[in-house]
């Protein structure tokens, strides 16, 4: 298998099991080494060259960067728009293999071969690792189970596409059954694998959703090969013999692994809390309309509209368990109808491949019922935003177009662009987009970089510290700013003057930051052993963004509030008050024992909030 395919496969396999590369170190590393390998496949690959509509997307994607950078939302979004950028590099490299002649089977079971392998590494995890029932759950790397769901049901699907792949071909004769049965029994052992992992994860809509689109893809190619003429009579046995052995397969596999699934299907039946949640969020929307929050701005807004009542249902979510209405609040209408655009018109090239070719049309109708699943699970679930499963999407939606590209008509347009003048164009479209490329990756490792120091500043020796406080300037960067600021405040450390100014550069570039503000006002009642107007006033900043949300960001500043509690204001006291409401419901142990350490006056207020809600 020719460079990049392999190379892809295998970080999209890295990032699978780190966690999805959903943590924003780890999504704008691997998001640069994508886009580098893209720029390296179009510059020394003439299949890989970047359509008009490649640059369309790449404009659209700079002109909402630029609003970003206008609104100040750069410093959360810059890891989000660069899984988006390496989600078209993955497209790219996908559609530029697939085009390439006889490819398109040894790419998709290369993938099919690549996604088992992760399924087999975790369902050995899975199955070695004592679990207790709360977690008894597969996610694989992925950290929600939901989200393994969307992966194990994408690969499933490819794998039922290979087995019934291979059903035709012996359908077809010609071959010895030896010869048959070793690729049909590969194919059917990797579905077996991959439904056994899917069901193990108890995702009650991943499942659904996935049976769905396995029954549409099985019936709709048993009636493509009616169609075909000639093994009528067969295809017809045979859609009766496979729909039988699909329920024994299914009722074996459930058999051993679905007790738990069952046990979530009962219990969801009543389930009411994502009903509150989308509701929420819904009205959410109104908040930003036009633009939204910006990308990677949920857990900011989340946090901005819980209240009292929807403390339980919104508490302890960081995501809005729906793609769409989750790039609703973070991007707006605008942005939200550029992606469905954007998608709708990588599904359509797709579709169009079943006018033109002949070959590998059982691929892609997968390519299609497989994005059904992927956006019908969409609506219950966020896996579309972790990057480790979007890719995934990307890059079977990229071999769906590469394998429809390389019909008869995509020869002849290829022909067409072999002229003088197409040669011309075609080396300045590649020419511009492996600068752009390059540009694009070396800033996302660039953002990488200041993420993972970020990550590690809490390691920093004191003396390490004090030279970057005594350097010329903090970095380009609100949160390694704030990493800074949260090391300098600790006891062995305690520069106060260089956490202040850090802390400030922070709120500076990412204005919604809690914990800066939270810190102001540490610094300020450390400083002059009472809190100030300018402490009060932070305090009122960081009650305003976040009066319900993170449970170590409430602790903490209580812990403050409590200190100063003779010298708050109106304000700030019934903000405590509202949040300790909050707490009792939410963080109801840890309240009552943190009534026992503080001021008389304190445990009163925190002792009447516990009865209240007791």
């Amino acid at each position: 298998m020719a460079f990049p395919a392999g190379f892809c496969l295998l970080i999209l396999g890295a990032a699978s099991v780190y966690f999805g590369a959903d943590i924003p170190a780890a999504k704008a590393i691997f998001s640069c080494v994508l886009i580098l390998t893209a720029a390296v496949s179009v510059g020394f690959g003439a299949s890989f060259r970047p359509m008009p509509a490649v640059w369309g997307v790449a404009l659209l994607l700079a002109a909402f960067g630029v609003q970003h950078v206008m609104m100040g939302w750069m410093d959360t979004a810059a890891p989000e728009f660069a899984a988006l950028a390496a989600g078209g590099a993955v497209w790219l490299m996908g559609y530029g293999s697939a085009r390439q002649r006889d490819t398109a089977s040894v790419l998709w079971r290369a993938t099919l071969a690549a996604g088992t392998l992760i399924a087999v590494w975790a369902f050995v995890e899975f199955t070695m690792a004592p679990r207790t029932p709360p977690v008894a759950r597969l996610s694989a790397g992925f950290l929600s189970a939901n989200t393994a769901a969307t992966f194990f049901g994408i690969i499933a699907l490819m794998g039922l596409a290979e087995l019934l792949g291979q059903i035709r071909k012996g359908l077809r004769g010609g071959r010895a059954f030896a010869d048959r049965a070793l690729p049909l029994a590969l194919a059917l052992i990797c579905v077996l694998i991959l439904a056994t992992c899917l069901v193990l994860t108890a995702s009650r809509a991943g499942i659904a959703f996935a049976g769905l689109a396995a029954t549409a893809l099985s019936g709709w190619q048993v009636l493509a090969w009616t169609r075909d003429g000639g093994v009528s009579q067969r295809s017809l046995g045979l859609g009766i013999a496979g729909f039988v052995g699909v329920l024994v397969i299914g009722g074996l596999v459930w058999t051993v692994s679905g007790e738990l699934a069952a046990t979530r299907y009962e219990r969801g039946l009543h389930d009411a809390l994502r009903a509150e949640m989308f509701a929420a969020y819904w009205n959410a929307v109104a908040l930003a309309p036009v633009t939204g929050h910006g990308l990677g701005s949920f857990v900011f807004t989340n946090d901005l509209i819980i209240t009292s009542q929807t403390v339980r249902s919104l508490g302890n979510t960081n995501a809005a368990h729906n793609v769409f209405l989750q790039w609703l609040l973070q991007a707006g209408w605008t942005g939200a109808l550029a992606m469905w655009s954007v998608t709708g018109l990588l599904i359509w090239q797709v579709m169009q491949g079943l006018k033109v070719r002949r070959r590998h049309r059982g691929y892609l109708r997968a390519v299609l019922c497989i994005s059904a699943f992927v956006v019908l699970h969409g609506l219950t679930d966020f896996a579309l935003e972790v990057p480790g499963v979007m890719w995934w999407w990307a890059w079977i939606l990229g071999l769906g177009a590469g394998i429809a590209a390389a019909g008869r008509n995509g020869q002849k347009r290829q022909r067409q662009q072999d002229s003088a003048l197409g040669r011309r164009l075609a080396l300045a479209s590649r020419s511009g987009f492996v600068v752009l490329a390059l540009a694009a990756g070396l800033l996302a490792g660039w953002q990488g970089q200041m993420r993972v120091g970020a990550n590690l500043a809490h390691q920093l020796t004191p003396g390490a510290l004090d030279a970057i406080a005594q350097g010329p300037g903090l970095p380009p960067s609100a949160y390694l700013a704030d990493a800074y600021a949260a090391r300098a405040i600790e006891a062995d450390t305690g520069n106060l003057d260089f956490a202040h100014r850090a802390t400030l550069a922070a709120i500076e570039r990412e204005p919604r930051l809690v914990t800066a503000w939270n810190r102001l006002v540490y610094i300020d009642l450390a400083r002059n052993g009472r809190l100030t107007a300018a402490g009060q006033a932070a305090l009122a900043r960081s009650f305003y963004l976040n009066l319900y949300g993170d449970r170590e960001i409430l602790r903490w500043r209580l812990q403050i509030a409590a200190a100063a509690w003779e010298q708050l204001d109106d304000l700030n006291r019934t903000s405590v008050r509202l949040q300790l409401g909050g707490q009792a419901v939410m963080d109801r142990r840890w309240l009552q024992q943190f009534a026992n350490e503080v001021p008389d006056n304190v445990r009163e207020e925190i002792e009447a909030v516990l009865a209240r809600t007791g």
